[in-house]
């Protein structure tokens, strides 16, 4: 996250913002956030970085993440998809202030979040 804060461009920053209210929007009239919205905000947020390893990485945990929770019953629905949502948010406000360690913090409660809810399964 140190690589990334306060240096997105504005034109990364206005996508994550609207993937943000995607979700919102999805989990309000679907329950829950649809994977390849979750997808699309964890690839612009390490596009920058020019990273095709990191890249090729977070494809496929999140491949196998989304299969996982289409087959488990609970996992990633409306009760929560609203916080997921607010995590995600954290996260573009903390990578627009500059605030390496707060959206360090952010990004590990996110992923403390999916271990969590990826154990009761």
């Amino acid at each position: 996250m140190y690589q990334l804060a306060g240096r997105l461009p504005g034109e990364d920053l206005a996508e994550l913002d609207a993937l943000v209210e995607t979700m919102h929007t999805e989990v309000r009239e679907a329950g829950e956030i649809a994977a390849r919205t979750d997808r699309a905000f964890h690839r612009v947020l390490h596009r920058s970085l020019d990273n095709d390893l990191l890249s090729e990485l977070l494809d496929a945990f999140w491949s196998a993440f989304h299969r996982v929770r289409a087959q488990a019953e609970g996992l990633g629905t409306a009760a929560d998809g609203e916080e997921l949502a607010r995590m995600h948010a954290r996260i573009v406000d903390a990578v627009r202030a500059g605030d390496a360690e707060a959206a360090e913090t952010a990004v590990h409660r996110h992923f403390d979040d999916i271990r969590g809810r990826l154990s009761q399964h």
